[in-house]
């Protein structure tokens, strides 16, 4: 039980809505589109952007922990490497199975729905690696939101409407922008928190390009985003009127950033915003659901 509860705490579940959010809206577009829908394959589609994500979390942990950025005194990522309950060794080799069995879960999709999908796994895999590895990755360029949208916001909501399909939809990418940027809003949020640790560690993030006050209102543009293409897309008939019930949770975003702009970002804001993402990718998955 030691050893799952270790694994669980590395692996940051809290997060998962990043991957299972746009999965799910990509499967279920494809089915509100008049598509043939497969449970199966959704469930594996869902089981493959999770093994994903979780290799990418570890990977994030273990470059940062290799490269300086987590340490004591610093930023901990998930605590497992700064604090010696596990080896960067076997982090790694978690992240690797992850990968693979990922991989695995996508070729199996590919079989089914044609090869067209093959090739989001490998890219998908690379970007979760290239991510944080190294000095010119993307996370010490400042350029990790725009990544982490392209790579989970775009590409996972694709890559779930061709697990249904087999085909390229620039309609299904849309669909998923909504969430995506609330998903890219969680990485900004963690940036902002560790503002200190990271400039200490020589990282270039984001929040660090503009003055504070205005770091902590781009905050609030991702939330208009989010909220403000919503009715955009029912109105011209990309998504059903019904996923306008994540709307509901525009109260909740509004407390948040509330809290966001008047005190210091805490672990507890970066929780919240993933609850929010949740909250608002599962409404807006079951509004694609009930309007098909």
């Amino acid at each position: 039980m030691n050893t799952v509860r270790l694994w669980i705490k590395a692996v940051r579940p809290y997060a998962y809505s990043a991957s299972l959010v746009p999965v799910a809206i990509g499967g279920l577009h494809a089915r509100a589109a008049g598509g043939v829908f497969s449970g199966l394959r959704f469930g594996v589609a869902l089981a493959a952007g999770l093994l994903v994500h979780t290799a990418a979390n570890l990977w994030n942990d273990y470059f940062d922990y290799r490269s300086g950025v987590d340490r004591p005194g610093g930023g901990e990522g998930s605590g497992v490497l700064v604090h010696g309950e596990m080896t960067p060794a076997r982090v790694f080799r978690g992240a690797a199975l992850c990968a693979f069995l990922g991989l695995l879960a996508g070729l199996w999709l590919a079989s089914q729905t044609g090869w067209r999908l093959a090739w989001l796994f490998p890219v998908g895999l690379a970007g979760a690696l290239f991510y944080c590895a190294g000095p010119r990755s993307p996370k010490h360029r400042a350029l990790g939101e725009v990544w982490l949208f392209l790579m989970m916001g775009a590409g996972m909501t694709l890559g779930g409407g061709m697990a249904q399909t087999g085909r390229f939809s620039w309609g299904t990418i849309a669909a998923g922008v909504p969430a995506g940027l609330l998903m890219t809003l969680l990485l900004y949020t963690n940036n902002l928190r560790d503002l200190e640790s990271d400039r200490a560690a020589g990282l270039r993030t984001l929040p660090m390009q503009m003055p504070p006050a205005r770091a902590r209102a781009l905050a609030g543009a991702f939330l208009a985003g989010a909220y403000g293409l919503t009715p955009l897309l029912a109105a011209v008939g990309q998504v059903p009127p019904a996923a306008l019930l994540s709307l509901l949770t525009l109260p909740w975003a509004v407390l948040w950033y509330r809290q966001v702009r008047k005190g210091p970002v805490e672990e507890r804001h970066v929780k919240g915003i993933a609850m929010l993402h949740l909250g608002f990718g599962l409404l807006f998955a079951a509004g694609l659901w009930m309007g098909a």
